[in-house]
């Protein structure tokens, strides 16, 4: 009877881990410091590039809004709550965006 997946994964988990481990154990001080801030830079990349595709996507809701506005505004007059809306939106828009 063959090995089942999991029991396949836990050992290989198991060996990675020991691995880790004893590797750290006999790591220096400043080779576990440096292992450190590669972890945290790691991280803090990871977090950086998530936000980063958090604010794009925001942005292009954003601009997708503006362009549903407009395109409604083309077709009947904009209501003062709507033009007020509008202006608001597009105040908030970078200067670079301003020009298109």
């Amino acid at each position: 009877m063959g090995l089942g997946f999991f029991q396949r994964l836990n050992d290989w988990l198991t060996f990675t881990m020991s691995a880790l481990v004893t590797g750290i154990g006999v790591m220096t001080l400043s080779e576990k410091i440096a292992l450190a801030g590669l972890l945290i830079g790691i991280v803090f990349g990871l977090r950086g590039w998530l936000y980063r595709t958090r604010i794009e996507r925001g942005q292009q809701r954003r601009n997708d809004l503006i362009n549903q506005i407009l395109l409604q505004a083309e077709r009947h007059p904009l209501s003062a709550a709507d033009s007020r809306a509008l202006s608001l939106l597009q105040q908030d828009a970078p200067e670079d965006e301003k020009a298109c």
